[in-house]
Parts: structure tokens; sequence; C-alpha cells
């Protein structure tokens, strides 16, 4: 395979979601170790680019939701082989600090996904047009940061779990396997109408159980500064829920601007939440006893 000579150039005739694709594409590809991208990033980008004119032929936004859930995954897991290969030593403390910067960049982009994606006029229209950023935003987004959020929930369980007793490992335990629901969830979303319940079902669940853990880490100040954030990150999406789901039962529903508020909020959340770990490593041995 030859070496990468320059960027993949726009093609005549490419919707403006492909070209919005690949380039998003490249910029993740930065994750890589600088050889592996000099010898790959043309190559690898070209055939990323192929993928999206097939799917996006056959299916549309569901081809392209579900071609970048799939890639996200590819990302992460070569991603780390490569680096493994250049001798990077994933020890413990090393992946809970990986964890830490992936929980802070999921949650970015889980929350950039979902509200950028609200402003798409229209859902169920193909990829394209003058909403061809919310569109692909959304894609993106909510498929590599809900990824990223699975990573880094397991990455605070392995820290932290020990100092947060019986019940705090549980409730951490429910709600990597909740993010792990909701993945699958983006995975179906192609090809089944059962993905996007299972993407709200695992989400409600995922945040539920960090919340309950919010309470377990504020009685066992297992952080060594602010102990509510898991509380914050996950409180809102299942208070929504439930006040969505109550308000509709009244004929009533709830105003635009409550849906950014929340996600703003989980975001925000979730992005101090993995600051605190990255700050506190170092300082609180990780697995040490409450």
């Amino acid at each position: 395979m030859r070496k990468a000579e320059g960027p993949v150039s726009e093609q005549p005739g490419s919707p403006i979601s492909i070209e919005l694709s690949v380039r998003l594409y490249r910029w993740l590809l930065a994750v890589y170790p600088a050889q592996f991208r000099a010898e790959y990033e043309r190559p690898m980008a070209q055939v990323f680019r192929d993928f999206c004119r097939r799917d996006y032929q056959r299916r549309g936004i569901l081809g392209l939701t579900s071609l970048w859930a799939r890639t996200s995954l590819d990302l992460l897991r070569s991603t780390v082989e490569e680096h493994l290969e250049k001798g990077l030593e994933m020890t413990r403390d090393n992946f809970v600090r990986w964890s830490a910067w992936a929980l802070m960049a999921g949650a970015g982009l889980f929350a950039a996904g979902l509200i950028l994606g609200s402003f798409d006029s229209d859902g169920s229209d193909p990829i394209g047009g003058v909403d061809a950023l919310f569109e692909i935003t959304q894609i993106a987004g909510i498929s590599l940061g809900q990824f990223l959020l699975v990573i880094g929930l397991s990455g605070l369980r392995i820290g932290y779990g020990p100092r947060s007793g019986t019940l705090g490992r549980a409730l951490l335990l429910a709600a990597i396997f909740g993010g792990l629901i909701s993945l699958a969830g983006i995975l179906l979303m192609g090809s089944s109408d059962a993905g996007w319940s299972l993407w709200a079902g695992g989400l409600v669940g995922m945040t539920l159980a960090l919340s309950a853990f919010g309470g377990v880490a504020i009685r066992r100040r297992i952080f060594t500064r602010w102990n509510f954030v898991p509380l914050l990150a996950g409180v809102m999406v299942p208070a929504l829920f439930g006040l969505s789901v109550a308000m509709e039962a009244g004929g009533i529903s709830l105003g635009d601007w409550i849906f950014p508020l929340g996600v703003s909020a989980t975001g925000i959340g979730l992005g101090l939440l993995g600051y605190r770990i990255q700050a506190d490593a170092g300082i609180v041995p990780q697995g040490a006893a409450a």
C-alpha cells in the first residue's frame, strides 16, 4: 500500500453528506500513530468514501448511520492495537487515564450530536441539503460518543470500583450494561425499528444507574472533590423521561427548550466526571480501599 501523498480530494457529484463524513473520518484518523497515518491514511479515507457511497445509495441516512456505528467500533479497536504495537504499555492505571479522556470526549460528541441533530428540520428526509451538517453531526456524534462513554464508564469501575463497595460496583456495572444496550440500539437503527427503543431504553438505564452511583460517591467520598458529579451526569435523562411520560399522560407537552437543557447538563456532568478521574490520577491510588 503506497504512502499518503495528500488529502483525499472531493469528487465531483459526491453528496455533501459523504464529503462531511470523509472529512470527519480523516480528522478521527489523527488518533493513530504518526507512522501508521503516513502510510495508510489516504487509502483508508478512500475506502471509507467508497463505503459511504455504497451505503448511502442503498439506504440513505439509515445506511450512513449503520456505517458510522460500525466504523466507531473498528476505529477504537484498531487504534488501541496500533498503539500497543508501538510499545504503549496498557497498564491498569493507564487504562483508567485513557478512560477519563474517553469519557470527556464521549460526553462532548454525544451532546453535540443530539443537540445539533435537533436542528434538522425533517428527521425523515435523506441526508443532504441545508441540514446535512446537522444530520452528519448527529450520526457521528451519537455513534462515537456512546462507544467512548462505555469505555469511560469501564475505566471508572476499574479505577474506583473497589472504593465504591458492593453497591457502587453493581451500579457501575449496570451503567456499563445500559450503555452497551444503547450502543446495540445504534447499531440496529439502520435495519430495525427496535433500534430506537433499545437506544433510548439503554440510555435511560445507563444514566439512572449512574445517578444512583452518585449517591454512593457522596456517601463514601470516593473522589478527592466533586463527589456530586455522577449524580449531575445521570439524573437529568431519567428525570426528563419520567416527566415527559407524566405530562403526556395529562395531555401536556414539554417545551422545546427542555431537551437541549437536559442533554447539556448530562454532557457537562459526564465531562466533569472524566476530568475528575484524570485529575485524581496519581493522587488517589486506584483500587485503594475506602
